[in-house]
């Protein structure tokens, strides 16, 4: 077990990826880490998980994240991996989509995460060890309609952490940034519309997306193997990051004809 005894962190741990990736992390004997606002959910995953420290707190709240890092620090000692999950998505079009929604966006996606990543970063910097595994988006790579906010943050966030992964290389830190496409979750749910409420929705591509627990075991095996960036998803987002790659003229062609819920 390559994680055994290893301290993850992991942020939106209560539902979704994060809760899956604490399944994962604890088959393989990692000492876990978990955190959210909801702190109820938080300990059942706990318990499912048969350990984990519940660690709960609002990632919006940026001037507790030195102290949650040093509650980390005070429980084990250390931090191996810190999982950036945490995250809202979007469903509303940019003509109809009030202003502050981008904002808010963007202090969910973006701006916690750059918080709690220089939070940790004197941690790894110090131990000359750490990985940080932000969970961004195919959406990062390929902006849809009706996403618009949601797929800048996701841009904003693989950008980020191109810079981090270069800048920390020599310090002996590493970056996994994974890309997931549709995986079956109650995402679209939470996503904000264009008055920033919950749409309240299940997306039918998210209802035929990849398992969770699928898409854990796949990231694992990403953080393992050292992988820069990785694609965890069906075929159809594969797909569009192939020609978004190698026949990128025809990606506006494919946006135009998307039609999104």
């Amino acid at each position: 077990m390559k994680f055994h005894n290893k301290v993850v962190w992991i942020t939106g741990a209560s539902s979704g990826i994060g809760e899956a990736l604490a399944y994962a992390f604890a088959a393989e004997g990692a000492l876990l880490v978990l955190s959210a606002r909801r702190e109820e959910e938080l300990q059942r995953v706990a318990k499912a998980c048969g350990n984990g420290y519940v660690l709960p707190f609002d990632m919006l709240s940026l001037s507790e994240h030195a102290d949650r890092v040093q509650d980390v620090i005070q429980t084990y000692g250390r931090i191996d991996y810190l999982v950036l999950n945490a995250g809202v998505s979007q469903r509303s079009f940019v003509k109809d989509t009030e202003f502050d929604v981008y904002r808010r966006l963007f202090e969910v996606n973006f701006f916690s995460i750059v918080s709690l990543t220089q939070a940790v970063l004197p941690v790894f910097t110090a131990q000359k060890s750490g990985v940080f595994v932000p969970i961004a988006s195919v959406a990062g790579r390929i902006s849809t309609p009706r996403r618009a906010a949601y797929g800048a943050t996701k841009h904003a966030l693989i950008g980020f952490f191109d810079s981090v992964r270069a800048e920390v290389f020599n310090d002996g830190i590493r970056v996994t940034t994974i890309l997931p496409g549709y995986i079956k979750t109650n995402i679209s749910l939470y996503a904000m519309n264009e008055k920033g409420e919950a749409y309240g929705k299940m997306d039918p591509n998210q209802a035929k997306g990849l398992d969770p627990n699928v898409t854990a075991q796949k990231i694992l095996q990403a953080v393992l193997a050292q992988k820069n960036e990785f694609f965890v998803g069906g075929f159809l987002e594969g797909f569009g990051l192939f020609v978004k790659r190698f026949f990128p003229s025809i990606m506006p062609f494919m946006l135009r004809k998307i039609k999104n819920t």
